[in-house]
This record gives structure tokens, C-alpha cells and sequence, in this order.
């Protein structure tokens, strides 16, 4: 069933939700929507059964995503009722270019990015909440209320469930165990699956656009391209010569992460287009430790139709540390492969391409990879707001990524040779 056919279960709200000390026409924090909005949104059996036995005492809610470089604000939101110590609790998300543009290792003479650049972004992950997800068996937040935007005046929102509990996310900077590689790949197989199968009108042709690839090429990229290469000279003095005339070129990115699998004779999926550590949540274990287990994929504001692969690249390529990625990779990739050709068949369907030219995609889709997570690196590790207490361990975790970038790069390197120069340009 798909989120915008839910009916909302206090439209008719009971009358314990009406106290005086409730004012349900207050905004959640600096956002443009109201508690009696949220109260009319959710809809949750747990929420629900509170409802009947508890008055509500309060409802607030607070940004936790400003100052890191989101796309949008997000609110983490708190319901709490009489006589019950813990509050329910649910995410609001509201795009917006101010969390992003705020970030100060952003900062240049222009915003970063646009309105209608945050638009698009927070339309697509609309589309994929309504279109795409009720359909898919893949770990996923629960949505309660999916509204798109429209120009500043109708910003749009997300409203979800909360994963402070079953879910956690995991720093960059620690890296990817194998296993995790092998369950991103599960899920990864079980999604193309459902797009290999659907019909070609359901998707193809409506997500052409790559948007890590529109933003590529205005005046921040090449010098944070020269910046990373000069943190490291020696290391990254083949980088900066075979790759300098490339770093602003649309053309280079677009056809090495997205249109790759045209000249392989792939099928064309329907691709998440931002899978790495920020967009990923996993499962706790009892102890409260992370786990291998995904317990959802999130922030779908970038899925296009492009190359199967390019996800998994996007994700080792960021996500793994050099002699781990090296030692699985394959591994992992022939994995995601076998399990594509599996679901398939239990479909009654045949796999078209062999693992050659699967592997072929992904070793484009590595480069173009690489290439964007010298900027990522840079934005994300540039030290200009670190505290004097925080940059020995800031700078520590810098050199570690410097390092896993250093040998994705050097594979990258060895991946150009095959590449026909003619297409990156």
C-alpha cells in the first residue's frame, strides 16, 4: 500500500488529546508544521493503544541535523504522555538548503546548493516512499506521511519512524567489515531483482538524472580536488596528472557512474545512487554494539536508472578500508551477482549478462567512485571548524581516510586503462 493511501488515525482524535496544556496548533521547533499535523499523520498500533489509556503531556522536537551538511533538517521528535517516563518518538524530515549550506566546510562565495536542487532531491525520495518501497523486500524506515515540495513556500516532509532504538549508524572512518559488504549486496540483489522484473515503463525513462553528477563542476570541486591531492603529494601525484583534466567534467562522472552499462549490454535498473555510511542503519546487538545486519536504508534522494553495480561500488569504494576491500571484493561483488541470477530464476526469468561484464560495470562505476570521494573527503574532513581539543583525533581520522582513498584511487588508476577516453569527454 503505498504511504499516501494511509489514513491518518487521529483525524477524529479522542477526546483525552484535547487539554489545555496541549496546544496543538504550536509549530515542531522552527519547522512549518504543526503538532496537530503530526498527531493526525501517524499511524502506529503502538501510538495508537497509548493513546487510548494516556493523556498526552507535551510534544516536542529538535534539529539534529544542523551543521552536518544534510540536505534537510531533521527533527527528532518527541510525544510524551502522562504518567509514562519514556516518550513515543518519530523523525520529521524537511528539506531545505540552510543545514547544508550552514556546514562551514561548505562555505564558498555561493550556496553550495540550490532550492531546486533540494526539491528534485526530496521528489525523488517522495517517489521512492510512494512508488517503489511498498513493493520492495528490503530493510526500510516505516513512513507515516509523505508530502513533496514545492518552492520554499511548500517545503514538503518526511514523517517516519524513529531507529534511535533498533537501529545505529557507523562512522566513516571506523570501516566496513566483510560482512557487512555481503548483507549491503543481499539487499542490493533483492532490489534489482524487482526492477529487472517490473515493467520497463514503471521506472525507465522518469530518473535520468544522476544527482551527484548535476552538482559536479561548479567552482568548489576542482580546488577541493587540488586539496586533497596536496595533503598528499607524494602519494597522489599520479592522481592529479591523469585526472586533473577530468575533475570538473560532468561527462567523466556521468558516463562512469550511471551510463557505463549501456556500452555492456546491462539491464538498466533503477539504482539508490548515495549508498555509503550516512545513509546506511544497523541493527544493534544486545550489548548495544553494531552488528552486520542492516536494519534500514535511508535518504533515497538520489536513486536515477543507471548501472547495478554502482551502488555496491559507491559503498566498498567509500565504505571499506583498502586491504579489506582488496581481500573481498570480488568476493562480494560475485555474491551480489550469483544472488541476482537466484531471484531471477525463482521468478521463472534468466539472467542476460554474465559476471564478466558485471564485473567490467563495477570497475567503472569504482573510478568514477573514487574520483567523487576525493571531494567527499575533502568537505568532510577539511578541519576548518575542528576545536583545538578534537583535531588529534580529527586529524587521525583523516590520515586513516586518506589512506583507504590513496588505494581506491591506485585501483582506479589501473580500471582507466580499459575505459574508452572517448566517452569521459
Amino acid at each position: 500500500m503505498a504511504t499516501t493511501e494511509l489514513a491518518p488515525i487521529f483525524v477524529n482524535r479522542p477526546t483525552e488529546f484535547e487539554v489545555d496544556s496541549l496546544n496543538v496548533s504550536e509549530f515542531l521547533s522552527d519547522s512549518p508544521f504543526t503538532v496537530d499535523w503530526l498527531l493526525s499523520s501517524v499511524q502506529d498500533e503502538r501510538l495508537n493503544e497509548l493513546a487510548k489509556d494516556y493523556r498526552i503531556e507535551s510534544v516536542s522536537a529538535y534539529d539534529i541535523s544542523k551543521g552536518k551538511g544534510y540536505f534537510s533538517k531533521v527533527y527528532r521528535t518527541f510525544i510524551k504522555f502522562e504518567n509514562l517516563d519514556k516518550p513515543y518518538e518519530v523523525m520529521l524530515k524537511v528539506p531545505g538548503t540552510e543545514s547544508f549550506n550552514e556546514d562551514p566546510s561548505n562555505a564558498s562565495d555561493e550556496e553550495s546548493v540550490s532550492v531546486s536542487f533540494v526539491e528534485n532531491a526530496h521528489n525523488l525520495e517522495c517517489d521512492f516512499y510512494d512508488l517503489y518501497a511498498p513493493h520492495l523486500d528490503i530493510p526500510l524506515v516505516k513512513m507515516y506521511n509523505v508530502i513533496k515540495m514545492s518552492g520554499l513556500e511548500n517545503p514538503g516532509a518526511l514523517l517516519m519512524e524513529s531507529m534511535a532504538e533498533s537501529g545505529e549508524s557507523y562512522p566513516l572512518h571506523f570501516g566496513s567489515t566483510k560482512e557487512m559488504g555481503l548483507n549491503i549486496a543481499k539487499h542490493l540483489a533483492t532490489m534489482y531483482k524487482y526492477f529487472l522484473c517490473a515493467p520497463p515503463e514503471s521506472f525507465v525513462g522518469k530518473y535520468k538524472s544522476n544527482g551527484i553528477v548535476s552538482i559536479v563542476g561548479n567552482d568548489i570541486h576542482f580546488p577541493l580536488f587540488e586539496k586533497v591531492c596536496n595533503w598528499k603529494p607524494q602519494e597522489f601525484k599520479g592522481v592529479y596528472e591523469t585526472f586533473k583534466e577530468y575533475a570538473n567534467s560532468r561527462q567523466f562522472y556521468m558516463y562512469l557512474m550511471t551510463d557505463v552499462y549501456k556500452d555492456l549490454d546491462l539491464p538498466v535498473v533503477l539504482t539508490h545512487g548515495d549508498l555509503w555510511t550516512n545513509n546506511i542503519m544497523w541493527k544493534k546487538n544486545p550489548d548495544g554494539s553494531v552488528s552486520n545486519e542492516v536494519a534500514a536504508i535511508i535518504d533515497w534522494q538520489m536513486i536515477h536508472e543507471g548501472c547495478l553495480t554502482n551502488d555496491l561500488a559507491r559503498y566498498m569504494c567509500l565504505c571499506m578500508d583498502g586491504d579489506v576491500r582488496r581481500c573481498h571484493e570480488n568476493e562480494i561483488l560475485r555474491f551480489m551477482y550469483d544472488r541476482i541470477v537466484e531471484l531471477l530464476e525463482e521468478e521463472g526469468k534468466s539472467v542476460s549478462f554474465t559476471f564478466e561484464q558485471t564485473k567490467k560495470a563495477y570497475q567503472a562505476n569504482f573510478l568514477g567512485q573514487a574520483m567523487h570521494a576525493v571531494y567527499m573527503i575533502a568537505l568532510v574532513y577539511s578541519g576548518e571548524n575542528w576545536t583545538d581539543e578534537e583535531r588529534p583525533l580529527k586529524m587521525a581520522q583523516r590520515e586513516k581516510m586518506l589512506l583507504r582513498l590513496q588505494f581506491a584511487l591506485e585501483d582506479g588508476l589501473t580500471y582507466f586503462k580499459d575505459i574508452p577516453k572517448s566517452k569521459l569527454q
